[in-house]
């Protein structure tokens, strides 16, 4: 005979749906932006290999354990910890299935230029979008207060419609992204020494200078052997690979924003010709420039998407 305690739990699970997802332009906030949760008891398909040409996608991982892999590395999360991958980069879950366990997902689709996001202003709207597409870290630690937060959209969705719905909405939203954000600055710097935190951030303040990697190293006051060791291991890629990303990050921007050629955008983010800006830039989003500038504001899905 099945205890109160079975039945209780097998009446939850029949009310409570595996996965559903959310589309906030039905509340009047544009950007493409879902929210998406699954509760699996049995493994599901796999992500295929997909990216989001113009959006950048947060997983928050409440329970269980799961596998991604995103610009040729493998994440292994366990309960607790949040995934990011940048707009128009490639990531699946690395030919795994989907695990058992709790996952929230995020798409947040980048403003145009002059364009409002989440309700600010076109500059601090653009500053936010900056801080989203130039996440230092795929995976960090996140915090148990984010499951309340991604549940109360859900329960802001649901809620009965009112004149101040999609003002709440688009609030609670910020508000999640700014405690994402958090959790990644702060994981960040507690890995990075202040010797190669002032390198870090002097690469992404910079990525329209040329510089060598010897002085970078000398503005570390390392011996290059020493500050590529020490650059790799506190960072989790090398200062080359840094360098080329975050050069990579600004000139997307540049490419969805502005109407400089492919060449110009080249030579501003201090490559030394288009063809290897081509060349770099497919490595890391299996795109040309060319290409992401004409799919760039769309959205492509997996067959078992995360899609709306």
């Amino acid at each position: 005979m099945n205890s109160k305690a079975d039945l209780d739990r097998k009446n939850r699970l029949q009310r409570v749906p595996e996965r559903r997802i959310i589309n906030f332009n039905r509340l009047g906030i544009s950007h493409g932006v879902a929210l998406g949760r699954y509760e699996y008891h049995a493994v599901k398909l796999g992500l295929a290999t997909h990216s989001h040409p113009n959006a950048v996608e947060i997983c928050y991982l409440e329970r269980g354990r799961q596998i991604y892999r995103a610009g040729g590395r493998e994440y292994r999360l366990v309960g607790g910890d949040l995934f990011v991958t940048a707009p128009g980069e490639l990531h699946d879950t690395g030919g795994q299935p989907e695990d058992c366990g709790i996952l929230y997902w995020l798409l947040l689709q980048m403003p145009r230029e002059g364009e409002s996001f989440l309700m600010l202003t076109p500059s601090d709207g653009a500053v936010l979008a900056d801080c989203l597409s130039h996440f230092p870290e795929h995976q960090f630690p996140g915090r148990p207060a984010l499951k309340q937060i991604f549940n109360q959209l859900f329960e802001i969705y649901d809620g009965p419609s009112s004149p101040l719905k999609h003002i709440s909405a688009a609030n609670r939203l910020l508000y999640c992204i700014l405690e994402i954000l958090d959790c990644s600055n702060q994981h960040f710097q507690r890995r990075c020494s202040p010797e190669i935190q002032r390198i870090v951030e002097f690469i992404q303040s910079s990525a329209e200078e040329g510089f060598s990697l010897e002085e970078l190293a000398e503005k570390a006051d390392l011996s290059l052997s020493r500050f590529k060791a020490r650059f790799k291991s506190e960072v989790g890629v090398g200062p080359h690979e840094f360098v080329l990303r975050t050069r990579i990050g600004a000139a997307k921007q540049a490419l969805v924003h502005e109407k400089l050629s492919v060449t110009d955008i080249a030579m501003r983010f201090a490559f030394s010709s288009s063809q290897y800006f081509a060349t770099a830039f497919k490595r890391f989003t299996h795109m040309t420039p060319v290409q992401f500038r004409a799919t760039a504001g769309n959205f492509t899905f997996p067959l078992r998407d995360r899609g709306v």
